[in-house]
């Protein structure tokens, strides 16, 4: 999906193509929306950068607006000791803010790739714990997010509509997530699922689901069963980083070895995380890790995919 399915889901005409000069700074397929969409809020959920000018003539200008965002972001992440995968601009192939979301969290581009077309989105929540890998540019993220949002929610407002409009139920999601949260008794399960769908942008959740149900069907061929807190968890979140430890999309958990004892689902500084397999019963394997080169390896035996994850996202990393 591109800017153009964005454009006929909203209704509007098809824009004439600019002239040439687009995309050498940023995705040309986002300038192409924000030059044929007025400035809004997408499905409740999505608003974009607005350059000066069109086209982007220096990233350096671009992110001049969000350079306190990016600020914030590298504060949190060294005040909790995380370090990203991928390094913030203006480090060199560091991540590019493109929008936010109704929430607060950010919208960014993972611009490894040398070819601007080719530029991925990251997305994430407002206090930087969550980082979602998505393969795909912002405007099939957009595309994705008015295809996914829920009944009620307008495809696409001005600010003042917005304001007047979605923003109440976005308000009102947000506190009912908070009152989820603040339940003493609340599951690990429960914890990270309301986390991740606070995030609040439609589209991410079934593109989740769609990754979780393929690799489950896969998984048959294998005889690979995955305990049912890591399902439900990553039926909603695609992959990316939860408390500054990479999480792998289903698709890519996988053995360690050739016998089928350590099932890794992750990795932090260099240790790969995962299951230890040691009965038949998926719903009793239990997290491990395993030191870099292979040196030594660790059991901890009372802590599941969930509970682990709920530690780290409560600031809680002794255990290792």
């Amino acid at each position: 999906m591109n800017h153009l399915d964005v454009v006929r889901l909203l209704g509007l005409d098809a824009p004439t193509r600019p002239a040439d000069g687009y995309g050498r700074v940023v995705p040309e397929d986002f300038e192409f929306l924000v030059q044929a969409v007025p400035a809004g809020v997408f499905a409740g959920s999505v608003l974009l950068e607005r350059p000066d000018g069109l086209p982007v003539r220096s990233l350096e200008e671009f992110t001049r607006p969000t350079s306190l965002r990016i600020g914030d972001m590298e504060l949190s992440l060294r005040s909790r000791d995380q370090r990203l995968w991928l390094p913030l601009y203006p480090e060199p192939g560091g991540m590019v803010p493109w929008g936010r979301t109704a929430t607060d969290g950010v919208l960014l581009w993972d611009t490894t790739a040398a070819d601007t077309a080719d530029w991925t989105t990251v997305v994430t929540d407002d206090d930087f714990q969550l980082w979602l890998d998505l393969p795909f540019p912002a405007s099939e993220l957009v595309a994705r997010a008015l295809l996914g949002r829920s009944e009620g929610i307008p495809a696409f407002e001005t600010i003042e509509e917005y304001e007047s409009g979605s923003f109440w139920k976005v308000a009102d999601d947000m506190r009912a997530t908070a009152t989820v949260l603040s339940n003493p008794d609340i599951g690990a399960v429960e914890e990270l699922v309301a986390r991740i769908r606070n995030i609040g942008v439609p589209g991410v959740r079934q593109y989740a689901q769609e990754l979780a149900d393929r690799a489950v069907e896969n998984a048959r061929e294998s005889s690979i069963v995955f305990p049912e807190d890591y399902l439900t968890v990553m039926r909603e979140f695609p992959g990316g980083v939860i408390a500054g430890m990479r999480v792998f999309p289903v698709a890519r958990v996988a053995w360690l070895t050739e016998d089928p004892v350590f099932l890794q689902w992750g990795e932090w500084e260099g240790r790969a995380f995962g299951w230890l397999a040691l009965t038949s019963d998926p719903q009793d394997w239990r997290v491990g890790y395993v030191e870099p080169g292979g040196t030594s390896l660790t059991h901890l035996e009372d802590q599941t995919f969930a509970s682990f994850l709920r530690r780290r996202l409560r600031g809680d990393n002794s255990l290792f």
